[in-house]
């Protein structure tokens, strides 16, 4: 039996150690080979597959993943990468998230990987929470959210990209525009003076002393700001 940390961050030696002891049935369906290995290590289907396609010593370890069904590396990466872009905390924890942000600077081609996937993964994430705002998932969520900036794998351009979308009930949600402005990546006087924040996230940044009097002075200057951040504004002066 092996945990998800523990497969994450083996070693090469650690990985065939705990392998040396699964049995599987060479001739079953690769699904199948890797539920039953799973099983025997007290994990599910995406927990495996994601704290080995994670691991950055498993690319030559040809034994191990062939063990599980997959006759390439990259056949492995493609089903690690599935599994982590549609996941909604469901089959993968929050822990599982943060054990895998916590290895990426360990390996670049890791890093490349996730950084490649960030997106589309926390657009699936934001696309069910639309459905169904399931109070579990939104800690998930704002913990996954303050992760991928603290841990250093976004940038600047990420984080903009992010604050030009219209998200803002994704940005509140998670506290993404605090974040961004606790890591430095964007100041939070240009947050303020941009069209695209909402009047309650500018409040936000009002409310944890980011934004001055004189900056909110200088903001109803201009006339052409929306009239709910205008009542917003004259409320704080």
């Amino acid at each position: 039996m092996a945990s998800f940390t523990e497969l994450l961050t083996a070693s090469d030696t650690d990985l065939v150690r705990i392998f040396h002891k699964v049995t599987t049935d060479p001739n079953a369906d690769f699904i199948v080979r890797i539920n039953k290995v799973a099983a025997q290590m007290e994990l599910n289907h995406s927990q495996l597959v994601c704290a080995l396609g994670f691991n950055k010593h498993i690319r030559d370890l040809t034994d191990i993943y062939s063990t599980l069904g997959f006759r390439s590396y990259k056949l492995l990466s493609y089903r690690c990468n599935e599994l982590f872009r549609t996941d909604t905390y469901n089959q993968l924890t929050i822990d599982n998230i943060l054990d895998i942000y916590s290895e990426r600077l360990e390996d670049q081609e890791i890093l490349n990987t996730l950084r490649s996937m960030l997106e589309p993964r926390l657009e699936h994430i934001e696309a069910e929470l639309g459905k169904n705002e399931d109070p579990a998932h939104v800690i998930s969520y704002r913990m996954e959210v303050h992760a991928i900036y603290r841990a250093g794998i976004v940038d600047k351009d990420f984080a903009m990209r992010r604050i030009e979308q219209p998200i803002d009930r994704y940005r509140q949600m998670s506290g993404e525009i605090g974040v961004i402005v606790e890591m430095g990546l964007v100041p939070a006087s240009n947050l303020f003076f941009s069209e695209a924040l909402t009047p309650d996230e500018k409040k936000a940044l009002i409310e944890a002393k980011h934004i001055d009097a004189n900056m909110i002075k200088n903001r109803l200057q201009n006339t052409n700001i929306q009239q709910d951040e205008r009542d917003m504004l004259e409320s704080y002066i």
